[in-house]
């Protein structure tokens, strides 16, 4: 393999595993915080990826880049304030079937909307060309999403470290129960945490739609391996869930060009063997989910 080609599989990789970071930052944000299994958030992915598809086509991209966010937060603090703050306290089993049978009515409801076909995903002009990178030719469009994902992560990183809501999260990731020992009153929060996960979803939707396709089965299609990446970095750690998607995105891309058969069987194999080395994920926080 030419060092050409092996930097652009690099490249696609950190593509692939950007989309697996956007979502699966929202689901640790919310299993860390919450306690909540939402498997509903792959379908709030899908919904950010129609919403993206209707809005370019009435008024463009931009409008699509800034508002499927904002109308996925509000649908975000919607569903926490509507049904799942009433489980917080009820077993991951309740959790695992009312947020799974959640994210089936919205598939089915964008299936009688939409249909169950593959929908053309408009993309700019000047970003569906490949354009050359100097080590070969690649869409501008999957670069923007590595770009988008770094600024997102970034984001959170300043957010978490230098505001008081930041660091209440992450100390309700660590240990929600002694922070309502000092008073501090955590269940006012969740709403906006949830929100924050479903706009985190809203933005990989809307990026993401035309590297996934854009059908009604695409929730479930990115939900496992969304999981894999929360579990692989270490349940309720931001920064795992950055470095897991990463290496996710790149084992599969090599993966693509070495054996396209076991492309999805990469995930899995990744999974096993960082868990058996590292039982809690590669940055795991001691004391979640145990």
């Amino acid at each position: 393999m030419e060092l050409s080609e092996f930097l652009l599989q690099m490249v696609s990789g950190l593509q692939r595993g950007s989309i697996f970071v956007l979502i699966a930052l929202g689901l640790t944000m919310i299993f860390g915080t919450l306690g909540v299994v939402n498997f509903a958030h792959g379908a709030l992915y899908m919904v950010g990826a129609y919403l993206g598809y209707v809005i370019i086509q009435e008024a463009g991209h931009w409008a699509a880049f800034i508002g499927v966010p904002i109308l996925l937060f509000v649908l975000g603090i919607a569903l926490e304030r509507g049904l799942i703050r009433y489980f917080y306290k009820r077993p991951v089993t309740d959790q695992i079937l009312v947020t799974f049978g959640l994210a089936l009515v919205i598939q089915e409801l964008m299936r009688w909307i939409f249909g169950g076909t593959n929908l053309p995903y408009q993309l700019p002009t000047w970003a569906a060309v490949p354009m050359d990178i100097g080590i070969g030719f690649f869409p501008p469009w999957r670069l923007l999403i590595i770009g988008v994902t770094a600024a997102v992560v970034l984001a959170l990183f300043l957010m978490f470290r230098y505001t008081r809501f930041g660091l209440v999260v992450r100390a309700g990731m660590r240990d929600p129960e002694m922070l309502k020992l000092l008073g501090v009153n955590v269940t006012q929060r969740f709403a906006l945490v949830f929100g924050i996960g479903a706009l985190l979803a809203g933005i990989a939707g809307v990026m993401g739609a035309s590297t996934t396709g854009l059908v009604p089965e695409v929730g479930m299609d990115v939900l496992v391996p969304s999981f894999l990446v929360v579990v692989i970095g270490g349940m309720g750690s931001i920064p795992g869930a950055v470095l897991a998607g990463l290496l996710l995105g790149i084992a599969q891309s090599f993966t693509i060009m070495l054996y396209p058969p076991l492309t999805d069987v990469i995930l899995y194999v990744v999974a096993a063997v960082v868990l058996l080395v590292r039982p809690r994920g590669l940055l795991g926080l001691k004391g979640v989910a145990e």
